[in-house]
């Protein structure tokens, strides 16, 4: 057991989402929940770390973190409140010494995040009739974000958007785009992002048509067109931005589909609010791209939410089933590819609001400002 310590309160905002679970937790008549996925587990508990466990049970405020040595501090430092267990064997027989300590008769685990095998040796552990996999309603619940929440994205934000002005006063003819998409992390990294939302796109020319383009030794040229599209983690919070930058001219082409996809983000955002349906949203870009020839080449969803994972709940596209809620915060994120010329994706982080939507991100994305 790690070393006794005086009794902290749980901050307001974990107060809030355990609650939360616990209900649905009640519902499903569990006496608790098991929480595997790292993810879940800061989201609740604050704890960062990796390679353990948390225990909520339905009807006590304590959670329990179950972990080794090497988090004994961490966990000290980042959640006082939780209770934490360093273990002396495995994971699941220590489990199964404290749901026998907290006398639970049924706890649940979450089908999406363990193995098989993790499974497996769980129920093995605590007996069939102890263990449930279930559903627990975590993306959904962290679909709606708190303030706690918004603070750190709109941080994330200040400093991609900051990256980029930057970027785009070094790019030269020339450069690769591995030069460029290492810059532009080095830039985030520098202005105080714990690191990147996901490995940065960056596509010049043709290899803008391909939607996750994976850097290369491709060069850039004076009249050609890079695709970026990027984001910084703060707090573990993501934000995810693409822009499409012309160096002395973007080709016709292109600037006939950037115009077309411009029109239909706009469109899109202006459509969002409290009640309207995902799949209402995504039709409002597709319509417009469809309607101007182009229907084939938009091939993804239009935007997805983002938290502490770069794609969460809500999906906006066309089968999704929902509706927006006030607190969801969504990319919008139309694009059009043609393979062998290029293509155009332009995104905007966007917060529904209780009396519409708030636009997040700012960096300019007029025609004209495209150029460098």
């Amino acid at each position: 057991m790690s070393k006794k310590k005086k009794s902290v309160t749980t901050p307001d905002h974990l107060k809030a989402r355990i609650k939360s679970l616990q209900t649905r937790l009640r519902d499903a008549n569990l006496d608790g929940l098991l929480v595997s996925n790292p993810v879940d587990i800061r989201y609740l508990s604050g704890f960062v770390g990796d390679d353990s466990w948390l225990l909520v049970r339905s009807r006590s405020s304590i959670v329990h973190i179950l972990s080794d040595f090497r988090f004994d501090e961490q966990i000290a430092n980042e959640a006082p409140h939780a209770k934490a267990i360093m273990r002396k064997t495995t994971l699941s027989k220590e489990l199964k010494k404290l749901v026998d300590k907290c006398k639970l008769e049924k706890i649940g685990m979450q089908q999406d995040d363990l193995t098989i095998a993790q499974s497996k040796t769980i129920t093995k552990e605590l007996g069939r009739s102890c263990v449930k996999a279930i559903d627990d309603g975590l993306l959904i619940q962290r679909a709606v974000k708190d303030k706690t929440e918004v603070k750190p994205i709109l941080k994330a934000l200040d400093i991609q958007q900051e990256a980029f002005k930057r970027i785009c006063e070094y790019i030269e003819p020339g450069m690769t785009e591995y030069q460029i998409a290492a810059y532009l992390e080095y830039q985030m990294r520098s202005l105080g992002a714990d690191g990147t939302s996901f490995p940065s796109i960056v596509a010049a020319d043709a290899n803008a048509s391909l939607p996750h383009a994976i850097p290369g030794k491709k060069k850039v040229r004076k009249g050609g067109i890079i695709l970026i599209d990027w984001g910084a983690k703060l707090g573990g919070y993501c934000s995810d931005l693409t822009r499409v930058i012309a160096i002395g001219k973007m080709p016709a082409r292109i600037k006939e589909i950037y115009q077309i996809c411009l029109d239909a983000q706009m469109a899109a955002i202006d459509a969002i609010k409290p009640g309207i349906k995902l799949s209402d949203v995504d039709a409002v870009a597709r319509d417009i791209i469809t309607k101007a020839g182009y229907g084939k080449q938009f091939g993804h969803s239009l935007g997805h939410g983002i938290g502490l994972d770069i794609h969460e709940q809500p999906v906006l596209a066309s089968r999704a089933q929902g509706v927006l809620e006030p607190g969801h915060i969504v990319t919008v994120e139309p694009g059009i590819y043609l393979p062998g010329i290029g293509g155009v994706r332009i995104e905007d982080d966007v917060e529904v609001t209780a009396r519409g939507k708030k636009v997040l991100s700012d960096l300019p994305k007029t025609l004209e400002s495209t150029i460098i």
